[in-house]
């Protein structure tokens, strides 16, 4: 199981050696939690800088982009945070139907890539109309409150398993592998407990 939350630039890399991990081995499979890691951020978004040293933020960047770029990640949005909340209730619904991976793809770029407002119903509609969803049934499932059980249900194990920071993937051995590394080391971290 992984948590993760779209805002996070990490968890961006995070969710590339999950994907790149399927692809090399198709009978592993993760299940993926929403993790929110700031609940009031406005709809509007806000600046990092607010909350952020910008000196802070650059060294991050630094970090992250050498991490990222093992994967081609783009990270043309360093500054502005969106409230990830509407994103995350499309994201079970598209794990639901069997379209997490095209969906969360495209909702990592339209932060990252693009820096678009992932608050923004019609910014969802789009990243679930280019991830293959039936859009008016996400956005009926979202409405009626179908999904809040399932977001309930990613806090109550986040809590169990004393979630503090994203990604975080929890091993089939209940292991928590937190600390993103060179794609060989990381997948040796993950994989320990099955060999």
């Amino acid at each position: 199981m992984v948590f993760s939350d779209f805002a996070c630039p990490f968890c961006y890399i995070g969710f590339k050696i999950a994907m790149r991990m399927q692809e090399e081995n198709p009978e592993m499979s993760f299940i993926w939690y929403p993790y929110e890691l700031d609940k009031d951020t406005p709809e509007e978004g806000s600046d990092l800088g607010d909350s952020i040293p910008r000196e802070q933020i650059e060294i991050a960047y630094r970090r992250i982009e050498r991490l990222g770029s093992e994967y081609r990640l783009v990270y043309t949005n360093k500054t502005r945070k969106f409230n990830t909340g509407l994103l995350h209730r499309a994201a079970v619904y598209a794990q639901e139907v069997g379209l997490f991976y095209p969906f969360a793809r495209e909702g990592f770029k339209a932060i990252f890539e693009d820096g678009k407002n992932v608050a923004l119903k019609e910014v969802v509609n789009e990243i679930g109309l280019v991830a293959g969803l039936n859009i008016q049934d996400m956005m009926r499932s979202i409405e009626e409150g179908d999904i809040e059980d399932k977001m309930e249900k990613a806090r109550e194990l986040a809590a169990a398993y004393g979630i503090e920071s994203v990604p975080t993937f929890i091993r089939e051995d209940g292991v928590k592998v937190t600390l993103l590394k060179e794609y060989n080391k990381f997948t040796d971290d993950l994989t320990k407990c099955t060999k």
